[in-house]
């Protein structure tokens, strides 16, 4: 199976348009409480609960299930339209890089670098999927997801901008901006003692917990904790540790 939708190619054109939308309408559009308001709302949406409580605590580590089966979908439909790539390739990348942490075959440490913080498209996690760490998600909703996932964000995008440009430029250009640059430096320095510590450095890899990605990403920063623990619930660990998404996860989970 071809890893189309989270090829460099994809994600890369994605990003470009997002970035050059976003630089265009900032000079465009003004900005007040309610423009700030809308943008940090949405932000908090794609990142923290489309990437970080989906793609990565539901889908790739199968934390918790839901109460309700639409809003499992809804909720996974801000991942989908961060540009970031469909479940099957989102979550292929993410488990070989808990497979092979810090070694040659971690995606996340092979293809990062401050560049690639603004200029993802030069990251190449490979096109050819290894079944066996995604043959749970080998079902036809995901296979067709994938095959179409480009058409969901176009089509998605199209009609906020025919609706109001102000609608496509606040829910979606400038929070998917400030998403892919926070996920993006997350991937990059999350690996990093600068900005970090480790709670258990028994995990045998560079991971760190971090106060700022954990308040830029509402409790994805307690990255160390994590992969001590990836398939729990919360990534919180110490009392003074704090993971809003967890507070969320036990609103809608069984």
């Amino acid at each position: 199976m071809k890893y189309l939708a989270a090829s460099p190619l994809t994600v890369g054109i994605i990003n470009i348009i997002v970035t050059l939308g976003t630089i265009v309408g900032f000079f465009y559009f003004d900005f007040s409480v309610l423009e700030i308001t809308t943008s940090t709302f949405f932000y908090a949406m794609y990142s923290a609960v489309g990437l970080g409580m989906m793609y990565h605590r539901f889908w790739t580590h199968r934390s918790f299930e839901f109460k309700h089966q639409s809003v499992k979908w809804l909720l996974t439909l801000f991942g989908l339209l961060t540009g970031r790539g469909s479940i099957i390739g989102w979550v292929h990348v993410h488990r070989e890089h808990h497979a092979f942490s810090d070694t040659e075959r971690d995606p996340h440490i092979t293809n990062m670098s401050l560049l690639k913080i603004f200029v993802p498209m030069f990251s190449n996690h490979g096109e050819v999927i290894n079944k066996r760490l995604i043959k749970d998600l080998l079902t036809k909703e995901h296979i067709d997801m994938n095959k179409y996932y480009l058409l969901i964000i176009v089509t998605w995008v199209v009609a906020l901008f025919l609706i109001n440009p102000w609608l496509a430029y606040f829910t979606w250009f400038l929070p998917v901006f400030l998403t892919n640059i926070v996920w993006n430096s997350f991937i990059y320095y999350g690996h990093s003692t600068h900005i970090g510590y480790q709670t258990f450095p028994e995990t045998n890899d560079t991971s760190t917990n971090s106060w700022l990605y954990s308040i830029l990403i509402l409790g994805e920063g307690w990255h160390n904790n994590h992969h001590k623990y990836p398939h729990k619930k919360t990534t919180k660990e110490k009392f003074w540790e704090i993971d809003p998404l967890h507070w969320v996860i036990k609103l809608v989970s069984k």
